[in-house]
């Protein structure tokens, strides 16, 4: 250890000691003196010093008597002075080295340690594709999660867990609604392609969902995020890969598990809507703009609104507060794994049970696991993984977009939540109005979802010689839903008990989707050493096949709303789906190692899909790696704090097939009759149109990374830079509506990339009784379409695709404010040809930025909308810290985005209920300095413009937790193991810039039709026996 590096430990020592370390001492001064129970009679004073291998003093380890709380630190020379008694053992341990136990033998015994710099983080294994590496020794681009970081972190949805905790790995959270799955979307290092970018989910090498496995179930979860490390997946692992490894039994130790929490859910923001009487006079003034003052409210009627006086016809109805709540969340988990030298077994079970902050929502899960595998003779072990889920979802008929839509369009606050007579309400006492929808009726009608889930692998693995394993394995999964969906005779009526509307008919929906898949893999492998030359073999094969079949019915006019089959229905429908695919793999590898100091890695994937068509069905993925071990060279050794220093790059391929089942076949479809004469005549049409030259969609990534790790792994650093290139992309291109085709043809049609950075820096130490941690992540990606073969672009509502741009860029009109002159009004007027009549002040203003040929023109038209927005963040990051001091411990972790918009438009129209933001609206005569478009003249406001785009930037506080573990003696009566018990609290602060809103929402939101995100408050518990 060289001087620089005793200094820095110095320093380090001095900030602890100022910065309160003395309370630890004085702490355990007073410990030693009230606890005479952990030292007997016969105490003696032992003295020694710690010292790492090179003979340098290590400050701060800590020194304490086995079995009490009788401790101390070393101070700066690496001493010290502690009473036990003879015959117990000291424990001497500092993060970075392997932890000593020493037997006190007499009294003055003077005792000197010598640490050795730990293994642990260098010897740290990762799963990787068909197996596990030892992280030093990685090539690719491969990060995994701390599951003790996420395990007690009550949600229902795992796969939100890993948000933010990975560099190039982000996660969204669009909704907080039960059940709801795919709320939570997941993408590697940016979106590669204009279909599906979803990463594919391996749980013990099965593709499944991460959200079927509970938390405390797994063992480990890593993320292959460049192709070299992904690419023996093929195409199956197009957008990345995520691999779940969960729990096995250990040899000679029997657990038993319990953890539970209980939480309290609230929206984490919900919009502001104005009060009734507020309402009514933006509603009166819209009308006056718009000529029409037929429906208007008088001052009579608005000052009951005030005074609740009528509360039946004038009301000043909170529709938020009818329809969201507080909700609880609860989780238990029992678990129980254990083991001898040849056999392991872990098995589980698990409940979640969770009411949605919307009334009407909720679900209840139930799940189990079983691992098993056991070793017959020396060289044949037999594995068995089974898991399975069911889950019962329930939510309002309409589904919660309509309840939304309900909410913010078709009702409003002066129509009562319920008349006195207890009725529901849907008109007020102005009979100009049409009745209302009545969203809080919505919620209590509502359907359940069950949802059904089996997963089984069973495994043979035969060691024939050394060093030489044959593996094969067969999975076998199936899924199935099915829903019963009612909807009553109801009949709307006014206070009085009058017919508002309604059909007065009732309808029951049937559904029912199963899906079944399996796939055998057979894997060898082999390894051998010569002379510092380590070698592994890889071959393998695999076969997979799956299909799903879906049927849907509905019925109207049941004789009663309690007849929930089919058959009782006056008018039945029904319509069906199915389709199966297979995928036929072989793939290889090749790892070199020369004594952990030069790495490389070969990997060759060949498959063959039903879904391309067959004379290009065949695809060919390589990749390779390499790396170099700086840290191993001898010239390194006289850099002592450079624990791990390691440089590496890859380059491979990867394909994409997620394109439908028979995207090369065509369609006929029925129905489509015409006229013989003067007789309608049945026939059919071309529906849908084939190409049977479409290939594989192909994704190319470069990756040069390092990693690194300082003062005896203290400090750890990973940075990467990588290039990635999907080319060959299948899409759907829009052709012209007179061709008669409904379904366009899929086409090799463009090229896309996705470049940029990211690191992750981690620190952890100890102090005595003290243990600190930190980390930290951030990733820069750049999306950019490069190539649409020819065609300009294509424009969907608020985005297009335009090379040179991101996927999806938001696309519209430039805003410049509002006019507030009569004579820009005028001026506008003349060269204005965007709809929504003759402008006036108040209106948008936008800019002019082009023409028909590529300059301003004088014209404000289609030619002047243009990119105005990225909906794909340039940054993402998350950081956190945690903290220990004896039993307690503490933990907060961040997570954020910047540089993406959303498109947040609060329809500039009075219909429905509308937010806090209508009362900046401009007003020649109440609010000439308003910053809200007028109101009128919605059609021209509402354009898609800059007007509505809001930096949707956001720093949010996901978790934050506290907890405390008893100490062993006070638990060791209760047969106990463990004990602990925590507060926690998730996503409980967000600073953003955007009001009313969740930044997270991704995509365009009107006025707030998403399900909203949760923060949550839980306690919980944890015991081992």
């Amino acid at each position: 250890m060289n001087k620089q590096h005793v200094l820095q430990r110095r320093i380090i020592f001095g900030l602890l000691f100022l910065g309160g370390v003395t309370f630890s001492y004085a702490s355990t001064e007073k410990d030693l003196g009230s606890s005479t129970s952990a030292v007997t009679q016969q105490a003696v004073t032992v003295k020694g010093s710690v010292k790492d291998a090179a003979g340098e003093a290590i400050i701060g380890a800590s020194v304490v008597v086995e079995g009490t709380t009788n401790g101390l630190i070393t101070d700066v020379d690496g001493h010290f002075s502690i009473q036990a008694s003879v015959g117990q053992n000291l424990v001497i341990s500092y993060i970075g080295y392997e932890t000593q136990v020493v037997k006190i033998a007499r009294a003055n015994q003077q005792i000197n340690i010598v640490l050795k710099e730990s293994s642990e983080l260098i010897d740290e294994v990762v799963v990787v594709a068909y197996g596990t590496q030892k992280k030093a020794n990685l090539t690719g681009a491969v990060s995994s999660v701390k599951v003790n970081d996420i395990k007690d972190i009550p949600v229902s949805n795992t796969s939100s867990l890993l948000q933010g905790r990975m560099s190039g790995v982000t996660v969204s959270s669009f909704s907080a609604q039960p059940g709801a799955e795919g709320d939570v979307e997941i993408r590697i290092r940016g979106i590669n392609t204009f279909g599906d970018s979803n990463p594919m989910v391996l749980i013990d090498g099965v593709e499944g969902s991460l959200n079927s496995v509970s938390p405390n179930d797994i063992e480990n979860i890593s993320v292959l995020k460049d192709a070299a490390s992904a690419s023996i997946y093929g195409v199956r692992a197009a957008n990345g890969v995520v691999l779940v490894t969960t729990k096995r039994g250990n040899a000679d130790k029997k657990t038993l598990s319990y953890s539970g929490s209980y939480g309290v859910q609230k929206a984490t923001v919900l919009p502001t809507y104005i009060n009734s009487w507020d309402w009514a006079t933006l509603y009166n003034e819209q009308n006056e703009a718009m000529g029409d003052v037929t429906t208007n409210f008088t001052p009579e009627m608005i000052q009951q609104m005030k005074d609740g006086s009528r509360p039946d016809l004038f009301a000043n109805t909170r529709w938020s507060d009818k329809i969201f709540r507080s909700a609880p969340i609860q989780t238990h988990h029992l678990s129980m794994s254990g083991g001898n030298a040849t056999s392991h077994y872990m098995g589980s079970v698990g409940y979640m049970g969770q009411d949605g902050i919307m009334e009407g929502t909720s679900t209840d899960r139930f799940n189990f696991r079983l691992n098993a595998d056991s070793k017959f003779i020396d060289i044949i072990t037999l594995g068995l993984n089974v898991s399975g889920n069911h889950e019962e979802v329930e939510e309002p008929t309409i589904g919660t977009y309509y309840v939304f839509e309900q909410m913010k369009w078709h009702s409003r606050p002066s129509v009562p939540y319920k008349y006195s007579n207890g009725e529901w309400g849907f008109v007020d006492g102005n009979d100009k109005m049409q009745a209302i929808k009545n969203p809080a009726y919505a919620t209590t009608i509502t359907s359940k979802k069950k949802y059904s889930r089996f997963d089984g692998k069973a495994f043979l693995e035969i060691e024939p010689i050394k060093n030489l394993s044959i593996k094969t394995s067969f999975a076998y999964q199936y899924n199935q839903w099915n829903s019963i969906g009612a909807e009553p005779a109801y009949i709307p009526q006014d206070s009085y008990g009058n017919p508002v509307g309604g059909s007065g008919k009732n309808y029951l929906t049937d559904a029912y989707y199963s899906e079944t898949q399996w796939i055998n893999e057979n894997i060898i492998t082999y390894h051998f050493d010569v002379n510092g030359h380590a070698f592994n073999f890889l071959l393998g094969q695999s076969n997979q096949y799956n299909n799903f079949r879906s049927t849907t019915a509905t019925g109207e006019d049941l004789p009663s709303d309690n007849i929930t089959v089919l058959n009782g229905a006056l008018s039945t429908s029904a319509k069906g789906d199915a389709a199966e695919a297979a995928l036929r793999s072989f793939f290889g590898r090749v790892n070199y190692n020369y004594k952990d100091r030069y790495l490389a890695e070969f990997n060759l994937r060949r498959d063959e899909s039903s879904r391309i068509p067959k004379k290009n069905r065949t695809g060919y993925f390589p990749s390779v790696s390499v790396g170099w071990n700086i840290a191993q060279e001898a010239f390194m050794e006289k850099y002592s704090f450079i624990s791990q220093l390691k440089l590496r790059g890859s380059w491979g391929e990867l394909g994409n097939q997620e394109i439908g089942y028979y995207p090369f076949a065509q369609y006929i479809g029925l129905g489509n009759n015409y006229v013989w004469g003067d007789n309608k005549v049945s026939g059919v049409a071309i529906s849908s149109l084939a190409n049977p030259d479409i290939k594989w969609e192909t994704t190319a990534t470069t990756d040069i990374g390092i990693d690194a790790a300082f003062l005896n792994n203290k400090i750890t650093l990973t940075a990467d830079y990588f290039y990635k290139k999907t080319s060959d992309i299948l899409l759907q291109l829009p052709i012209p509506g007179i061709v008669g085709i409904s379904t366009e043809p899929y086409v090799n049609a463009a090229s896309v990339k996705n470049e940029g950075w990211e690191f992750a820096l981690g620190y952890n130490d100890q102090w005595g009784d003290w243990k600190f941690g930190a980390n930290v992540n951030f990733s820069k990606v750049k999306n950019e379409i490069l190539d649409l073969h020819g065609k300009d672009s294509w424009i969907t509502d608020w985005s297009i695709n335009l090379e040179g741009h991101p996927i999806n860029s938001y696309y519209g009109y430039v805003a410049d404010g509002l006019y507030r002159t009569q004579a820009e009004v005028d001026e506008a007027n003349e060269k204005n040809s965007v709809g929504g009549g003759a402008l006036k002040l108040g209106d948008v203003r936008y800019k002019d930025v082009s023409g028909p040929e590529g300059k301003p023109d004088g014209v404000v038209d289609t030619y002047d909308r243009t990119v105005i927005g990225n909906p794909f963040p340039d940054f993402t990051y998350g950081f956190g810290l945690n903290a220990a001091y004896k039993g307690f411990d503490f933990s907060a972790f961040f997570q954020g985005v910047a540089g993406v918009d959303r498109i947040v438009m609060d329809y500039p129209t009075v219909s429905g209920n509308v937010t806090t933001a209508f009362l900046d609206r401009y007003s020649e005569s109440a609010n000439p300095n308003g910053n809200f478009p007028r109101l009128g003249n919605g059609d021209y406001n509402s354009q898609p413009s800059s007007f509505w785009l809001k930096d949707a930037s956001y720093l949010r506080l996901k978790n934050i937790e506290l907890g405390y573990s008893f100490k062993q003696e006070w638990i060791r009566k209760a047969k106990l193991e463990r004990l602990r018990i925590y507060v926690s609290a998730q996503n409980i602060l967000t600073i953003t810039g955007i009001d009313d809103y969740d930044p997270e929402k991704y995509g365009t939101d009107t006025r707030g039709h998403a399900y909203p995100n949760a923060k949550t408050f839980s306690v919980g518990l944890n015991i081992t026996l």
